[in-house]
């Protein structure tokens, strides 16, 4: 008796926790997660649209910039509606204090942490715990957080696919060393008149403010990139639509194709852009971050470059 009960108890916790993952997958869902990294405990928001149950997804990593959080940035770019329509999960993991240890010497209080486990550990953790596509892997962010993306693309490479970094260039005290193991795509899209993340290269931060380190250029940045993947030096160019007349922004697209596995290289230059996420908010004012183009929504263009990427397979 005591043998059947047994049975009985194991059947039941299997159909629910197969009713469990069914559910799970079968319907949207945005959840709060924490991991434990160096006795410290990581934390991050995802979203999982409504999708077929066993659905295999890609996913992509949104990083919030310095000063931000996963719940801020969340709500500014509108992944999560496009991740509803398009299907793919949206992890938004917060940093600490609010920042991210980006391969920068500065600023100094956020080095110590070792972010780069927390994404690897994190990337594991979500393998177990979602269907993902492993060979679609993506990661986009901010400033600190467009900083880290390029980082995350330097040490896993063999994780990610491709990278989306806005308002953001390679670190100058690593751009020597700055070859990834693997061909990683890149899609960069910077603002001429940033007064933050210089387009031309050098100090990172406010004129006056305290400094943030260094950076290359955007133009050595696309360079790099061209050169580690292989692609044709000659870019296929075009002129955005300039949909909002009151913006002072105006953009081009520069395409650096038939790189090895098919990886890409692509840059939307803004001219007269500043410190901001195009299509998203103006958040601080135009005197202190530059202008904001209403042109593109930089989320819609960036999961198109993402979803375009081919695998490397």
């Amino acid at each position: 008796m005591f043998c059947i009960y047994r049975k009985s108890v194991k059947f039941y916790l299997l159909l629910f926790s197969l009713t469990f993952f069914l559910v799970k997958s079968s319907f949207p869902q945005l959840s709060e997660g924490s991991i434990i990294i160096d006795k410290t405990e990581r934390t991050y928001l995802i979203y999982s649209p409504k999708t077929d149950s066993g659905k295999i997804l890609p996913l992509v990593f949104v990083f919030h910039g310095g000063g931000g959080t996963a719940k801020n940035i969340m709500k500014e770019n509108g992944f999560n509606d496009i991740s509803e329509k398009e299907k793919f999960i949206v992890v938004y993991p917060n940093g600490m204090n609010k920042g991210w240890n980006d391969g920068r010497k500065e600023p100094v209080e956020k080095t110590k942490y070792n972010d780069i486990e927390f994404i690897s550990k994190l990337f594991e953790k979500i393998k177990k715990d979602y269907r993902i596509d492993t060979n679609r892997i993506f990661s986009t962010g901010i400033s600190n957080g467009g900083f880290f993306s390029f980082y995350l693309a330097y040490k896993l490479s063999d994780i990610f696919l491709a990278i989306a970094p806005v308002t953001a260039n390679i670190p100058e005290n690593i751009a020597d060393e700055y070859k990834p193991d693997n061909s990683v795509s890149l899609l960069l899209i910077n603002g001429t008149e940033d007064p933050l993340v210089k387009y031309n290269g050098g100090d990172v931060g406010f004129i006056l403010g305290k400094k943030r380190g260094r950076a290359i250029s955007t133009d050595k940045t696309i360079e790099k990139f061209i050169s580690f993947n292989k692609c044709n030096q000659v870019p296929e160019i075009e002129k955005m639509p300039d949909i909002d007349l009151q913006d002072e922004c105006t953009s081009v697209k520069y395409s650096y194709k038939g790189g090895t596995k098919g990886s890409l290289v692509v840059l939307i230059k803004i001219i007269n852009g500043g410190h901001t996420w195009s299509g998203g908010t103006q958040y601080l004012p135009k005197i202190l971050i530059g202008n904001l183009s209403g042109d593109f929504s930089a989320s819609e263009v960036i999961w198109n470059f993402f979803k375009n990427v081919p695998n490397r397979e």
